[in-house]
């Protein structure tokens, strides 16, 4: 879980420092060493509807080893707070999957929550989409509408990340038919609820610290806090 929320924090304040890059042409490079975070781009233009437009956009967050590319990328800014206290952007990205420093190893089964968790970020899958809101404020973020849309996984985040590590996000994955034949059908019907077009969500509400004991995850049937998995009734 806490790789989840950590990631999806992380594309996000990467696309609003390449925004921001640009804003307010503060070279690319000294704000990058600064985030730790390796940012490249094939090209890059400003158009007035849809905000700053890149092909071939690359982001790598160095500590972590982790990020993501994605062919064409649109960063609009809706409004923001003098000397950019607050920060609120729209962005879009095409064709995204997710990359590693090091080589990925290939999970051998999804047996478990956290496994189920970290799947949507494995790099073998790609999102035709990507996108929605977000709000970058001096201590976090609030994500509006984060959608990331395939043809095998999608993903849905809501919520707030802040930079102490504590969260409040609401996050539904949901997996195609393809997918479920690699989860065990005795933890898929625990954890799981049925969509259409032989689809089923994992949908799960996060609270507190992500580095603590004290972190509550619960969902439609169970709930998980102080490392113990309770099933509902």
């Amino acid at each position: 879980m806490k790789k989840i929320l950590i990631i999806t924090g992380c594309v996000i304040l990467a696309a609003a420092i390449v925004f921001t890059v640009f804003f307010n042409k503060i070279p690319i490079l000294i704000l990058s060493k600064f985030y730790g975070i390796n940012i490249s781009y094939k090209s890059v233009e400003k158009d007035p509807l849809n905000g700053y437009l890149f092909e071939n956009l690359k982001i790598m967050n160095k500590r972590l080893g982790m990020g993501f590319y994605s062919t064409k990328a649109s960063l609009k800014l809706n409004k923001t707070t003098s000397l950019l206290k607050s920060l609120d952007i729209d962005f879009k990205f095409r064709d995204v999957h997710f990359i590693r420093s090091a080589p990925e190893e290939a999970a051998s089964s999804y047996d478990s929550l956290n496994k189920i968790v970290s799947m949507p970020f494995e790099g073998k899958w790609t999102y035709k989409d990507v996108s929605g809101t977000v709000e970058i404020f001096s201590n976090g973020l609030t994500l509006k509408n984060f959608a990331a849309n395939g043809n095998e996984i999608r993903i849905s985040v809501s919520g707030d990340i802040f930079y102490n590590n504590t969260v409040d996000t609401d996050i539904t994955i949901y997996f195609s038919r393809d997918v479920l034949k690699d989860i065990p059908p005795e933890l898929s019907s625990v954890i799981m609820r049925d969509e259409p077009k032989e689809w089923k969500s994992f949908s799960v509400k996060t609270k507190g610290n992500i580095s603590s004991p004290a972190l509550q995850v619960s969902g439609k049937l169970f709930k998980l806090n102080v490392g113990t998995v309770t099933v509902r009734d």
